[in-house]
């Protein structure tokens, strides 16, 4: 309710990202995929969630979309995690248990992450999921088909999702379960060798633009100053807040696997828990308004509460309070991040509005031609017109070339040219080479931004564009802007 009055009473993800997806998704309806119509390329950052919304496209579910699909998501993980917490009889209607179950609610950021409009609350859902039915498979009961279905689309909702899909396989098969395992690691191999046969049949890389460009791991061979990359991420986790979160939540989850070792069943269900939680630790990525990390949070956050409940009838009356002391403050402060992106959430959500949407209502509404930009969502999103991505996720040749180091100027001119492209709206601050030289600057959208990483955006007009309809589409946007922004016409 804060966002959409921040955002002039609209709904409004808190990350543009959130509609390159929804982009791709119109263009899986069309038989393309990608942003622009006949032009292939992979911006998501999942594979399956694009055609989950293109289901939800062909309904015209718009933002609803991805936002429905969101909030049942976190509803059924919140669900997973309390069922853990009471079933394993730690529930008793005592003020530090209620404390509990909301800290519960703000483990898994139910929250604020719906609001990204991405698909981490549904990879949070199949990482719970897929515990729970280990927890089930411990109990000596068969896990059911929502298990199943969880745990083969880990790797599908989030490419992270592998590390626990492999583990969980591997724990399933050795409680006994092998027949549900070998068909999950059937189904998942199956999958992805379509989903990389799909790729390459249509000239695009294994990976994601998004995952080449913004990884830290893009490259394992290469270096970052005098470590590999992989050392590099290693010390990210081990030097960053969020990343002692996460070794702390393990210790516990560890000294869990120590206080049951004689339990076999037990002792692999928190073991698969711990390869998931190193794995994230060496190749994981943390921050965007928390969303990187908060599937393996989640993961440890649910290891902890049912590893308490197992060893619980081993401790004296007077020690388990003690003991649940402690859970309390491990999981508040596993919870604290989350916590903070629900307060940011509505400003985050009103960042989008006063930038990428403007910029968007600009493509749309006043220009109604083609665009260059370096944020690519809601400019893309339902715009028929095409759209030049400057960055390179939306852009086969623009990624190939920043990825070979041959970038700047004067490609951006020819791409600019290729396409009939007009204007141009960018950060210049993610062009240090500039741009070329006979783009003539002609306005600067001034904004308040707290959460993006640039307050303002510049426009270009490319000798490609009409200056008077250049013109024409500033000054209607300048005179329907959110009071908040500012448009600067500092050329006609």
């Amino acid at each position: 309710m804060a966002a959409v009055v921040l955002c002039g009473f609209r709904v409004v993800f808190t990350l543009d990202d959130a509609y390159i997806h929804l982009a791709v998704a119109d263009q899986i309806l069309s038989g393309g995929y990608g942003i622009n119509a006949g032009e292939y390329s992979s911006p998501s950052s999942s594979i399956v969630w694009p055609y989950i919304l293109a289901l939800t496209e062909a309904m015209r579910l718009g933002i609803a979309g991805p936002l429905l699909i969101n909030v049942a998501a976190a509803g059924a993980t919140v669900f997973t995690l309390v069922r853990l917490y009471e079933t394993g009889s730690l529930f008793d209607g005592s003020p530090l248990s209620w404390l509990i179950v909301l800290l519960l609610v703000f483990n898994v950021s139910a929250v604020a992450l719906p609001m990204t409009g991405m698909e981490h609350s549904l990879h949070v859902w199949a990482t719970v999921a897929t515990f729970a039915g280990l927890v089930v498979a411990a109990r000596g009961s068969a896990p059911s088909p929502v298990h199943f279905i969880a745990l083969v689309l880990l790797p599908f909702i989030r490419f992270e999702g592998a590390a626990f899909a492999c583990a969980a396989t591997a724990g399933f098969a050795m409680l006994g379960y092998r027949r549900f395992a070998a068909a999950a690691a059937v189904v998942m191999i199956a999958a992805l060798a379509a989903y990389l046969a799909l790729m390459a049949s249509r000239g695009l890389p294994l990976l994601p633009s998004s995952v080449l460009l913004k990884g830290y791991l893009a490259n394992l061979d290469g270096t970052t100053g005098s470590y590999p990359a992989i050392v590099q991420n290693l010390l990210r986790s081990v030097l960053s807040a969020y990343g002692l979160r996460l070794i702390l939540l393990g210790f516990a989850v560890a000294a869990c696997a120590n206080w049951l070792r004689t339990d076999r069943r037990a002792l692999i269900v928190l073991l698969t828990v711990l390869a998931a939680v190193g794995a994230h630790l060496v190749f994981g990525q943390y921050g965007w308004l928390n969303r990187y990390e908060v599937y393996i949070m989640a993961l440890a956050t649910a290891a902890l509460v049912w590893g308490a409940a197992q060893f619980r009838p081993h401790v004296p009356a007077a020690r388990w309070g003690l003991a649940k002391g402690a859970l309390g403050v491990m999981l508040g402060m596993a919870a604290l991040p989350y916590v903070t992106s629900a307060v940011i959430s509505p400003v985050a959500a009103s960042d989008i509005y006063e930038q990428q949407y403007q910029m968007a209502r600009f493509a749309h509404a006043f220009y109604r031609r083609a665009v260059g930009v370096n944020d690519l969502g809601l400019v893309a999103y339902g715009n028929s017109d095409y759209v030049l991505d400057l960055w390179g996720l939306g852009s086969e040749p623009v990624r190939k070339a920043r990825t070979a180091g041959e970038y700047g100027p004067a490609e951006m001119d020819a791409l600019v040219r290729q396409h009939d492209v007009g204007v141009v709206m960018i950060y210049d601050a993610w062009f240090p080479q500039g741009v070329p030289s006979d783009w003539t600057r002609v306005a600067i959208l001034q904004t308040r931004t707290v959460m993006l990483s640039q307050r303002n955006i510049a426009f270009y007009r490319t000798p490609l564009g009409d200056a008077a309809a250049v013109e024409a589409a500033l000054r209607a946007l300048g005179a329907t802007l959110p009071p908040r922004d500012t448009l600067h016409i500092v050329a006609p």
